[in-house]
């Protein structure tokens, strides 16, 4: 016969209300809710279910008026079971609804702390069919089980403990949940920025490029002011591409890939940095192995990535030489083939990067530069170049004796797989 229940403050001498039992089980394991909704139902009793503690909390609020008993498994994802327990007596109105921990967690001490956490029954797995229905009855009938007062307060402040550890473990979540947000904020708003800023010099930019190459034209090639007109056009179609580039920093653009000769990279590299690196008093060294392979790249991203990263180096020694004035002062740029890669590498004799530093280093926004000097941006978009080629990037540092980083880059391949080679 079906249990059924019975008007609040009532007995079984008034009428019933023909209203089977409602429990709820809070059971992750498919195989183990399906047992025992079919012995529960074989018994007459109205079965929900919810998979995690978070289900179960809300399922048990929008039920609390017609729920009788919440049977609840300990090991569950998420928010566990002891936690379930203690959010669920903390709300009104459903401190009243018998919370009974069904779990594989046998023990004597698993016992005390589910009663210590809100628990008012316990019945270990695996469950016996044949008492199984009976201990429902009892817990439905008003049994509740007892921790003596001196293991309750042990247990609690165990519990307490466990409590405290999952909320500073979700507010770190949180933390770095809201960095990484904000640093998507920071990006989209700086690819609208670039976008309108490019927009607004790429008009004057076409003027100057069609003005200088009308007075190209008209000027012959023994005249003085050639060369001067030739440096503003090849200045003015840099700008323009890396206006274009602007609104894409974050992912570059396959578009401008070809193929690109390593000797010519690392020289376009070095001769826009070689006066301020030699002007600071660097020794300024490159090492470019005979023979490698080309690489299909863009050719001004190749340069910005190692533009920066000799910049980079550069004021690393610089820095050191503040503290240290008779420090070697020396930066190498090196191209060698490695395990069917280019590898570009720059190396100083610099301060080194701190331990704590270095995972964060390709972490947008992130600069150890004095405010001002640095945006953060650089190691980023050097790594998103990297990676937009298929390489990766490894940095090797000593702090206080230098760093080296190392650009792993796939060459070009010619129809039939083979590298593409350079041409002398």
């Amino acid at each position: 016969m079906p249990f059924v229940r019975f008007p609040a403050g009532g007995h079984r001498g008034e009428e019933a209300v023909s209203v089977a039992h409602r429990i709820l089980y809070v059971e992750d394991n498919p195989a183990n809710y399906r047992l025992v909704e079919r012995m529960l139902r074989d018994q007459g009793y109205e079965v929900l279910h919810a998979r995690d503690g978070f289900e179960g909390v809300r399922k048990a609020i929008e039920e609390r008026d017609r729920l009788d008993l919440i049977l609840l498994d300990i090991n569950l994802p998420g928010m566990d079971g002891y936690e379930t327990a203690t959010k669920l007596k903390a709300i009104p109105g459903l401190d009243r609804i018998p919370v009974v921990a069904v779990t594989v967690n046998s023990m004597a001490h698993d016992r005390k702390r589910s009663l210590a956490a809100g628990c008012d029954g316990y019945i270990p797995k695996p469950i016996a069919p044949d008492t199984f229905p009976s201990q429902i009855r009892s817990y439905l009938r008003g049994k509740r089980d007892r921790i003596q007062p001196a293991d309750e307060r042990v247990y609690l402040r165990e519990h307490a403990r466990r409590l405290v550890e999952r909320l500073e473990s979700s507010l770190t979540e949180l933390q770095v949940t809201h960095e990484r947000m904000r640093h998507g904020d920071k990006l989209a708003t700086i690819g609208e920025m670039a976008a309108g800023f490019a927009h607004e010099i790429n008009n004057p930019l076409a003027s100057i490029a069609a003005a200088a190459e009308i007075l190209l034209q008209k000027t012959g090639e023994a005249d003085p002011a050639r060369r001067h007109l030739e440096v503003i056009a090849r200045n003015v179609s840099r700008l323009q591409r890396l206006a274009s580039s602007l609104t894409s920093f974050a992912r570059p653009s396959e578009a401008e890939q070809a193929i690109l000769p390593v000797g010519q990279a690392v020289e376009d590299a070095v001769v826009v940095t070689q006066y301020e690196i030699r002007k600071a008093g660097i020794d300024l060294q490159v090492e470019v192995e005979p023979g490698l392979p080309a690489l299909w790249a863009s050719p001004d991203h190749i340069q910005h990535a190692l533009v920066n990263l000799i910049r980079n180096a550069a004021q690393a020694v610089v820095e050191k030489r503040q503290a240290q004035p008779e420090a070697e002062a020396q930066v190498l740029v090196k191209a060698a083939m490695e395990n069917e890669h280019v590898v570009l590498s720059v190396t100083d004799t610099g301060t080194g990067i701190a331990p704590e530093y270095k995972d964060r280093l390709f972490t947008p926004f992130f600069t150890t530069k004095p405010k001002g000097r640095g945006t953060g941006l650089g190691l980023y978009i050097v790594k998103q170049i990297v990676d937009d080629l298929g390489g990766r990037i490894e940095v090797r540092t000593l702090p206080g004796h230098g760093t080296t980083f190392r650009l792993h880059l796939p060459p070009a391949r010619q129809a039939g797989g083979r590298a593409a080679q350079e041409t002398p």
